[in-house]
């Protein structure tokens, strides 16, 4: 396994060990654990914002969307047992326009 050197201020250093001790683990298992848990949150972080991308990037392209307050009463009704058409999409433009009252 590589080995890492890490320079830790003295304050952080000494938190290290208060935790570590107070976990029961040494303050290499801790640094491990938190170093991966810290890299599996920006992995899962990272790739919520390529979906939101791709999201956009689907929209900007045409894709349709659902205006809300339509499909909301769609799903009401649904849930109620009745018959309802499902609102059809609109493009966002038709959606991000602010409607006059």
């Amino acid at each position: 396994m590589p080995t890492v050197s890490v320079k830790l201020a003295p304050t952080t250093k000494e938190q290290l060990d208060r935790i570590a001790a107070s976990l029961g683990i040494t303050p290499h298992a801790l640094m491990v654990n938190a170093i991966e848990s810290t890299l599996d949150e920006q992995e899962v972080h990272q790739t919520f914002v390529a979906r939101a991308l791709a999201s956009r990037q689907q929209l900007d392209q045409g894709a349709l969307l659902q205006e809300g307050p339509a499909f909301a009463d769609y799903l009401r009704a649904k849930v109620r047992g009745q018959q309802a058409p499902r609102p059809a999409g609109k493009p966002l433009s038709d959606l991000a326009t602010p409607q006059q009252p």
